[in-house]
C-alpha cells in the first residue's frame, strides 16, 4: 500500500517553517529542484530539469506567503528531496556512538524497547537517561527544599526563645511596678498618719526609752 496522496496546497502547510527553508535553499542552488521569480514564486528549474515542463502545474502557498507552481514530476522530487533534508535537519544535533553491551543489558534493553512499542533502542536509552536527570533534579529540589526546612526550624526555635526572653522580661517589668506601686502606696500611709498625728515625717526619728 502506497503513501496517501498529498496535494500540493496541503503539502505546504505541513512543517511550514522548514519547507520555506527547504525551497529557499533549492532555489539558491544552480542545480536545485525549483527557482524563484519575483511574480510566480517558485517554480521548476527547467534549464537543469527540462523534463519538468511536462504536465498540468499544480500550485500551493506557503505561510511566508510565496507561492510555489509546480508540475507532478518536479512535485514528486521535491517530496522525495524534502523527506531527506527533514530527516538530515533532525538528526543535525545527532552523536553516532557504538557501544558494547553485556548481553543481559542487551536483553533488557530490547525488553523494554517490545513493552513500550518503540521504535529503535536508542529511544530506550534516551528515557533512562532521561529518568536519571530527573531523579537527580528532584533530589537537588529535594536537598534544597529539606535545608530550607531545617533553616526554617532554627529560625523558629530562635525565634521561640527570643519570645520566652521577652516574656520573662515582661514578667520582671510587671512585678518591679507591682513592688513599686507597694511602695508607693506604703509612703503615702506613712505621710498621712504622720500629718494625723502632727509629726514631721522627714525629720521623725523613734527612740527607745528604758523602763523605769
Amino acid at each position: 500500500m502506497g503513501r496517501p496522496q498529498i496535494y500540493l496546497k496541503d503539502w505546504c502547510l505541513e512543517d511550514s517553517l522548514l519547507k520555506a527553508e527547504f525551497l529557499k535553499k533549492e532555489s539558491e542552488n544552480p542545480r536545485g529542484l525549483v527557482v524563484i521569480t519575483s511574480h510566480q514564486g517558485y517554480i521548476p528549474n527547467i534549464n537543469i530539469y527540462p523534463h519538468f515542463q511536462s504536465g498540468n502545474f499544480d500550485r500551493g502557498r506557503l505561510n511566508n506567503g510565496l507561492s510555489i507552481q509546480v508540475t507532478p514530476s518536479c512535485y514528486e522530487k521535491l517530496k522525495a528531496k524534502f523527506r531527506t533534508f527533514k530527516k538530515n535537519d533532525n538528526d543535525k544535533n545527532k552523536v553516532k556512538k557504538q557501544y558494547h553491551f553485556e548481553k543481559e543489558l542487551s536483553a533488557r534493553i530490547q525488553y523494554l524497547k517490545n513493552e513500550n512499542g518503540w521504535a529503535k533502542e536508542e529511544i530506550v536509552i534516551e528515557h533512562v537517561i532521561n529518568a536519571y536527570t530527573n531523579s537527580m533534579a528532584y533530589n537537588k529540589s529535594k536537598a534544597k527544599v529539606d535545608t530550607k526546612i531545617i533553616k526554617l526550624q532554627i529560625l523558629n526555635e530562635e525565634i521561640n526563645k527570643n519570645l520566652l526572653e521577652i516574656q520573662q522580661l515582661k514578667t520582671e517589668v510587671f512585678e518591679l511596678k507591682q513592688k513599686l506601686l507597694k511602695e508607693s502606696s506604703a509612703k503615702e500611709h506613712y505621710e498621712n498618719l504622720c500629718k494625723e498625728h502632727g509629726i514631721d515625717g522627714e525629720n521623725f526619728q523613734l527612740t527607745e526609752t528604758s523602763p523605769s
